[in-house]
């Protein structure tokens, strides 16, 4: 009986060691605001952890979030909670996306001690929507009809087991046909009322509008972030070229074929001047940031692709 009570009690600190108590009464929570917004506008990225007050709640110092660059972190807050004996921690950071469409901020680690146990949990990721500035207008679509119910004879007592089946068949058939028709009208309401994608000299002259309008804002070293992503999105889907990836000096060197002398030293002026502003502090005059955002404007519209003039045909004079 000893022995068992031994074992009993050797099996219970086993289990206690293996899975604490405590691991169990944290949790993490991961929302952002606003979940639809335009390029380069802010978001806010909120963390908060709900643990026992004799928690120790650490969040990452260097926080990555894929696509999104952080603006901003503010500091951890603890706060005591509805519940009895439970605290929240709040991590909050200012976030930016430069890229068009539906993203995700993923989940990110966070460390927590409790009852002298060391846990990691990862939070929830959230899903984020950045819209153009000009988004076109939706329409919905018009809902199908309810297909007829299938009247059934009474009468027909000898015929009951073939009038099942072919009722099943007929409703079988039915059901297929109602299903295309939706799915061929629903591939066409797609079709019709999605937008084509904007050219890039377009796209590019949008994003310089918004750059130019953070800079009226104070936002001066995210408006000139935004002015260089313009430009070197631009000269890839134009050209072709791994912009986004060249430093200032090699792409400038791939697009000798391309611009003449003196875009490639307007370009020059403009990425040199961005890389200041973002890696140096620099803080440009007034009258040098509007002129490089002519100068930005100028290069995209003499570099856009040209249309063909409309030909008019022209009758035979009669005789």
């Amino acid at each position: 009986m000893r022995a068992l009570n031994g074992f009993a009690i050797a099996l219970l600190v086993a289990l206690e060691i293996a899975f604490p108590s405590g691991a169990q009464e944290v949790r993490a929570k991961a929302d952002a605001f606003p979940r639809t917004c335009f390029i380069g506008d802010p978001i806010r990225y909120r963390v908060t952890v709900f643990a026992p007050d004799t928690a120790n709640v650490q969040f990452p110092a260097a926080s990555r979030f894929g696509v999104f660059e952080v603006l901003n972190r503010y500091p951890v807050q603890r706060q005591p909670s509805e519940l009895p004996g439970i605290v929240t921690f709040s991590a909050e950071w200012d976030i930016a996306a430069y890229e068009l469409g539906k993203l995700t901020i993923p989940p990110i680690t966070i460390t927590y001690e409790l009852e002298g146990h060391r846990n990691l949990m990862r939070t929830n990721p959230v899903d984020i929507e950045i819209i153009p500035l000009a988004p076109p207008d939706a329409k919905e679509p018009r809902p199908p009809k309810a297909p007829l119910p299938y009247p059934l004879s009474w009468f027909a007592l000898a015929l009951l087991l073939l009038g099942v089946l072919l009722s099943l068949g007929a409703l079988w058939v039915l059901g297929k046909a109602l299903l295309w028709g939706i799915q061929t009208a629903w591939s066409a309401w797609q079709k019709a009322t999605t937008p084509p994608p904007l050219p890039p000299h377009q796209l590019a002259l949008q994003t310089i509008d918004r750059a130019e309008e953070l800079y009226r804002q104070g936002e001066v070293e995210r408006a000139f972030v935004l002015l260089s992503f313009a430009l070197r999105r631009y000269l890839r889907d134009r050209l072709g070229l791994p912009a986004l990836e060249m430093p200032s000096w090699h792409l400038l060197a791939y697009l000798q074929p391309h611009l003449s002398g003196e875009q490639r030293t307007a370009l020059q002026h403009t990425l040199t001047l961005s890389d200041l502003i973002k890696f140096a502090r620099y803080t440009p005059k007034d009258t040098e940031a509007r002129q490089l955002f002519a100068q930005a404007r100028q290069l995209v519209s003499a570099t856009q692709p040209q249309e063909a003039p409309a030909t008019v045909e022209t009758s035979p004079p009669r005789q």
